[in-house]
């Protein structure tokens, strides 16, 4: 039913369409405004009466391991995507806007998609649909990288095609993620086409995001309908075939680069998850929860807040592209240079964070230590995270110094300074880095990095800028040399080449903050030593501070390492109740005992547990000392039950 209504809509638009664009009802600035607007009408419209349809046939997708939703959804919403595009480009004149074969193209990719949602058939069958679907693309004319090879450009094409469109695909995989950066994604190279004056281009792209802006209304959580392969492959290919047409901006390797930058997060959740299944022995085509959202979820944040973090992670990297439209393009690819160090930081975190069990049968080895096995056989030696640090550090400071002489001059450096800085950059990039060896930057563990290793690297970088700042003297002379950008290169690099060492830390208690799963727990205390327990508690899985206590009025309400001061002990059966409190942690340093009869007696009015909390040095050889490791997640549980009141 929904196939014909979407077949009798888009021959209505058609003709509505033709007839008043060829009358000159509309004009060419308004296009992308009413393909926007009639798609979004007609995934509104379109969407229920799909899902209506796939309830009613039963196609339905069902819980299971590989899946992360539930409860029952319905499936079979790329066909509502699918008739709204269609509608959209057809009723406002944008069909001329590509020929034939990559409307064909995006029709077998829908078709393909659909089979494995009815059928589900084999992935290489989908593989071949999707080269069908690239071939066709190539056919019409289009291509990566068309100022290159054909023999590069080709197998690039092909590469980029599938890629994209499977990336979307494995990007589905929370409620609204996937419609959420079509939305972000189409919205950026609309705009991109916009400036350069592809008004066509434009308007195919504000199609896109008014169906998936329909069709997001029903997908968001808690998602009453999916769109399954037929939507998601469909996105992807028409995501990856507006992106080829923005190419032509900028230089040709900028103008390449710049489709990658605005799918960054699909591309860089297909990269991981490809690289990390490898690694861990694991079939790259398996279904699975090891994505980037699944992991996000795990490590603290919300299903709503990993679609909405990843949302707006894909709108900076397409705000970066959009850039490329007033800056140059050295200083677009510096910015590109720190984004990738970004990206890699981040990868190489979220890869401690299990996303599944081994079997039990065996000891397999963890995906990070299979990448120290592969970078120890690279580079040698068991420094491998030092070389690591290197590489990042060489791509820092060049970045930093290029990012801070255009900051300078307000975008384009006079050519001068432009000249002194291309000339001075690779002097300036061995000196820095050998200071950075020399201060001992290559020698730590940054994992637990505190305020001596802060000090450390702000000497390091603050002895190399100066040793530049002479150098450049020396090799040019005082009046040439722009002393406002070195303070900005010198900022820059410090911060970045700090976001580097500092970034496991800084993510691993932004996360352990987000964290709302085990025992619910008020910490008494919210000075030092409420913070010790605090800090301890978020290293474990089986308590989350949901708060603390204080008996001082005046630090109620204010916020300590992201937890709220909800009150004193005489609110303790109020904020217990009203924060479903299993447990209240008192620290037994800084606490006197009459401190302590109170809370524990205030815990028993209020009917939750009380626990005591101390670190105790002891010899080794005494036994039977009160304290355990029985937390079950190598954090030593160091607290005991507090005695009752007598």
């Amino acid at each position: 039913m929904a196939i014909f209504f979407f077949a009798f809509m888009a021959s209505f638009a058609g003709t509505l369409g033709a007839g008043l664009f060829a009358g000159g009802t509309f004009s060419e600035a308004v296009l992308p405004w009413v393909g926007a607007g009639l798609s979004l009408s007609v995934a509104l419209v379109l969407t229920p009466i799909v899902l209506w349809g796939a309830r009613r046939g039963g196609w339905i997708a069902h819980p299971s391991t590989d899946r992360w939703h539930d409860r029952p959804v319905a499936l079979l919403g790329g066909v509502a995507l699918f008739g709204a595009v269609a509608v959209g480009v057809t009723g406002s004149g944008l069909l001329a806007v590509y020929t034939w074969p990559v409307w064909a193209g995006a029709a077998t990719i829908f078709a393909v998609g659909l089979a494995d949602d009815l059928l589900d058939v084999r992935p290489e069958t989908k593989l071949v649909g999707q080269v069908v679907a690239t071939a066709l693309l190539l056919y019409a004319g289009h291509a990566f990288w068309r100022g290159g090879p054909f023999w590069v450009s080709i197998p690039l094409t092909f590469l980029w095609v599938i890629g994209v469109t499977n990336a979307v695909n494995l990007v589905d995989g929370l409620d609204g993620l996937a419609a959420s950066i079509t939305i972000v994604t189409a919205t950026a190279l609309a705009l991109i086409s916009a400036a350069v004056g592809q008004v066509g281009l434009a308007g195919v792209a504000t199609v896109l995001t008014g169906g998936s802006l329909g069709f997001l209304v029903y997908n968001a959580k808690p998602a009453r309908i999916f769109m399954g392969d037929c939507g998601s492959m469909f996105l992807g290919y028409m995501l990856a075939v507006l992106a080829l047409g923005v190419q032509s901006t900028g230089e040709p390797i900028v103008g390449t680069l710049v489709p990658v930058v605005v799918l960054a997060v699909p591309i860089f959740d297909t990269t991981f998850v490809t690289v990390t299944r490898i690694l861990g022995g694991r079939r790259v085509t398996e279904g699975g929860n090891d994505h980037t959202h699944h992991r996000l979820v795990r490590l603290g944040l919300s299903e709503k807040g990993a679609v909405l973090g990843l949302s707006g992670v894909s709108a900076l990297f397409a705000l970066a592209a959009l850039s490329l439209l007033w800056v140059t393009a050295r200083l677009f690819l510096a910015l590109l240079l720190l984004g990738v160090v970004a990206s890699v930081v981040f990868g190489l975190y979220l890869v401690g964070s299990r996303s599944y069990e081994p079997a039990p049968s065996e000891r397999t080895p963890t995906v990070t230590e299979r990448i120290g096995a592969v970078m120890q056989a690279l580079v040698g030696g068991v420094y491998w995270k030092s070389v690591g640090g290197v590489v990042a550090d060489l791509l820092v400071v060049v970045a930093a110094f290029i990012v801070g002489f255009h900051l300078r001059f307000g975008g384009e450096p006079p050519t001068g300074q432009l000249n002194l800085m291309i000339r001075a950059l690779p002097g300036v990039v061995v000196l820095k880095v050998v200071v950075f060896y020399a201060y001992g930057l290559y020698h730590g563990i940054w994992r637990h990095a505190g305020t001596p290793e802060v000090i450390r690297l702000i000497k390091a970088s603050t002895v190399a800028s100066v040793l530049t700042l002479g150098g450049l003297i020396l090799s040019f002379g005082s009046g040439a040399i722009s002393f406002s950008a070195l303070v900005l290169d010198w900022m820059i690099a410090t911060g970045t080449v700090g976001g580097t060492r500092f970034g496991f830390r800084a993510l691993r208690q932004y996360f352990a903050a987000q964290r709302n799963d085990g025992r619910r727990v008020l910490v008494y205390d919210s000075g030092k030593h409420g913070l010790l327990a605090l800090r301890h508690l978020r290293r474990g899985k089986e308590r989350n501070v949901v708060g603390l206590l204080d008996p001082n009025e005046k630090r109620h309400g204010l916020r300590v390492q992201g937890v709220e001061v909800l009150g004193g002990t005489e609110a303790l059966a109020e904020v217990a109740s009203t924060h479903d409190i299993d447990e209240v942690v008192v620290p037994v340093e800084g606490t006197t005992q009459e401190e302590q009869r109170q809370i524990v007696e205030a815990c028993a009015e209020a009917g939750v547990d009380c626990q005591h909390f101390a670190f105790l040095l002891q010899p080794a050889a005494e036994t039977g000392a009160p304290f355990s490791s029985s937390s079950g997640d190598g954090v030593p549980d160091v607290s005991y039950p507090a005695t009752p009141p007598e």
